[in-house]
């Protein structure tokens, strides 16, 4: 499969809140890139929703941000452990401390 991405995904794994219709939920950043990221979580949204997530850093802070979903997946349980169940977003906007944090990974 031919790589299409302009921004490299950099495997992070942090905890992530968001929510889903009123909902409060939680799960945590498979991948993440400038400009979206993939969350693990076993409740997942419609593709084509825009959603809010609260990112938590590693030093304590958290960062906003802002997307539209764009791919979610559902894997058997025998698979979850090397791909879990969860979505992809694509950011919307510019996240100062998001971005930060993601230049800083190697």
């Amino acid at each position: 499969m031919i790589e299409r991405r302009n921004f490299p995904r950099k495997r992070r794994r942090l905890i992530v809140e968001y929510v889903l219709d009123g909902k409060p939920f939680s799960g945590f950043t498979w991948d993440m890139s400038y400009t979206g990221l993939y969350i693990a979580g076993t409740a997942t949204p419609r593709i084509g929703e825009r959603m809010s997530a609260s990112i938590h850093l590693p030093d304590g802070k958290r960062v906003a941000c802002e997307g539209k979903v764009i791919r979610s997946r559902k894997v058997p349980a025998s698979l979850a452990l090397e791909y879990p169940n969860g979505f992809s977003v694509a950011l919307t906007g510019y996240f100062e401390d998001y971005c930060r944090f993601v230049g800083g990974l190697q």
